[in-house]
């Protein structure tokens, strides 16, 4: 077998890595006799499922450390209840500076009409991503998740009309209403607000301020036949500038194989920034005092994907505005054979001015390569470089672990 190259080479640590392994592979028979799966019928009780699978053995490596790490991630569910959990205990004497020994991954309520979750919150996207476009309460350089990387999430939907709403732990709200005007046309309005604002290390050591900022939206979506959709969304950032686009989307689903296009016009004033709260805002937000920020510029956004059996998908999107850069986002994940598993993804900000290409004041990089040793066991390689606020830094995460499905 070719080992991930993380684990090649010689030294204490790939020793030391490939006994742990051995321990492994001999404790996984046992390990696989703990899963339960309990189904009632459906004229019985509620269902109760639970799986411990999630169990890895192996190290971060954090600039020119590692250290060891034994996880455990559970999840189970009860109705329409669920909680996720992961369990980190470092193995040695230290630890990742980040690793929390005890971190509630989620715990959840949903029953498809009404919903509440306490967790990590991932894609969350207000209308068609004007103010809001796929936000997350992760810190972009780390592989392991902490608590204060939570929010809460709830929604009710009352037929024609739904309620949706979310508040993080980084003081992060917003409301939304959406309702179903006619047939064929869909409302929303919503407030976004970060309360407090952010404080970013730069690469210079200083620490720079933004304020708090505020944005309120209205957006529209319509079917149109030969399964195309319609939209459009206007938005303002409150003190600063607004924005309005329009464009249309199309889907397909062929079993085998599916696929989306979308194609969206943006004018944008001045002040007025799209996706403000994005992927990366925790770590890198827009400066909105800045050169471009302030001038008026138009442009547009392409986004693509589709899987082909399963086994290969690939979503990208393209963004080109006046007088800036174009952005390049593309994720890509792929299953060679039944053995070998790749998921790769690069994120690169626009507005050279204050959102770089690079990685130190913006871009962020990754990867995760799975090879599965046997039906229950499989090697695992993290990577992620990415800027931390907190250091001001460029820093590359790895985390190649022992993983144990079941």
């Amino acid at each position: 077998m070719d080992l991930p190259w993380s684990l090649r080479g010689g030294g204490i640590l790939n020793i030391r890595a490939l006994l742990l392994i051995v321990i492994f592979l001999f404790s996984s028979t046992a390990w696989g006799m703990i899963s339960t799966n309990i189904i009632a019928t459906p004229a019985g009780p509620a269902k109760v499922t639970s799986n411990i699978g999630g169990l890895g053995i192996g190290f971060i490596r954090e600039g020119s450390s590692e250290v060891g790490v034994l996880s455990w991630r559970p999840d189970f569910h009860l109705g329409a209840w669920g909680l996720g959990l992961d369990v980190n205990i470092p193995l040695g004497n230290s630890k990742p500076s980040y690793l929390e020994y005890l971190v509630l991954r989620y715990v959840e309520y949903d029953d498809s009409a009404k919903g509440l979750r306490y967790g990590v919150l991932d894609n969350v996207t207000l209308g068609h991503g004007l103010i809001m476009s796929n936000y997350t309460t992760r810190v972009g350089n780390q592989v392991l998740l902490t608590n204060q990387q939570m929010g809460t999430r709830g929604y009710i939907d009352f037929n024609n009309v739904a309620l949706r709403g979310m508040y993080t732990n980084s003081k992060i709200y917003y409301a939304r209403v959406e309702e179903k005007v006619h047939s064929v046309l869909t409302l929303g309005q919503y407030y976004v607000a970060d309360s407090v604002g952010r404080s970013i290390t730069q690469t210079n050591g200083t620490i720079k301020k933004f304020p708090a900022v505020a944005g309120i939206g209205l957006d529209a979506t319509l079917p149109l036949p030969a399964n195309l959709e319609g939209f459009a969304e206007v938005g303002q950032l409150v003190n600063y500038g607004n924005g309005l686009s329009a464009g249309v989307s199309w889907a397909y689903d062929l079993f085998v194989a599916n696929m989306f296009l979308l194609g969206e016009y943006r004018v944008l004033d001045k002040g007025f920034v799209p996706e403000y709260f994005d992927y990366d805002y925790e770590t890198n937000p827009v400066d909105l005092a800045s050169a471009e920020a302030s001038g008026q510029k138009n442009g547009f956004v392409l986004k693509a994907g589709g899987s082909v059996f399963n086994l290969v998908s690939l979503i990208a999107a393209y963004e080109n505005y006046q007088n800036s850069n174009p952005s390049l986002n593309a994720d890509l994940t792929a299953n060679l054979g039944s053995q070998l598993g790749v998921h790769g993804y690069f994120r690169q900000p626009n507005f050279m001015d204050y959102r770089s290409t690079t990685l130190e004041q913006g871009a962020i990089m990754g990867a995760d390569v799975s090879y599965k040793i046997n039906p229950l066991t499989a090697l695992i390689w993290h990577y992620k470089q990415a800027f931390n606020p907190s250091t001001g830094k460029v820093e590359t995460t790895q985390y190649y672990e022992i993983g144990l499905n079941i």
